[in-house]
C-alpha cells in the first residue's frame, strides 16, 4: 500500500490551516481535499463526514479510517 494521508478542508477554516501547518512542519506528505472540490466531495459522500478538518488515514488500498476531532488530529500528527 502506497497511499498518503488526505485532509478534508474548507476555505476559511482556521483549524484546517493549523493542521496543514503542523503537517508541513513535521514533513508529513498529504493530499489536501477541499470540501467544495471533487476530491473533497467524494470523501464527504463516501464516508458521510461533514466536519473540517478531517484527517483520512489509509488502512487498505481502497479504504481510509478518519479522525474528525481537532485535538485527536494534532495528537496523531505528533505521535
Amino acid at each position: 500500500m502506497n497511499k498518503e494521508l488526505k485532509l478534508l478542508t474548507t476555505f476559511n477554516c482556521p483549524k484546517c490551516k493549523q493542521v496543514k501547518k503542523e503537517l508541513d512542519s513535521m514533513g508529513i506528505t498529504y493530499i489536501e481535499c477541499p470540501a467544495d472540490k471533487k476530491s473533497g466531495i467524494d470523501l464527504v459522500v463516501k464516508y458521510r463526514v461533514m466536519t473540517a478538518p478531517t484527517l483520512f488515514i489509509p488502512e487498505t488500498d481502497d479504504n481510509y479510517r478518519y479522525i474528525t476531532d481537532f485535538q485527536e488530529i494534532m495528537d496523531y500528527i505528533r505521535s
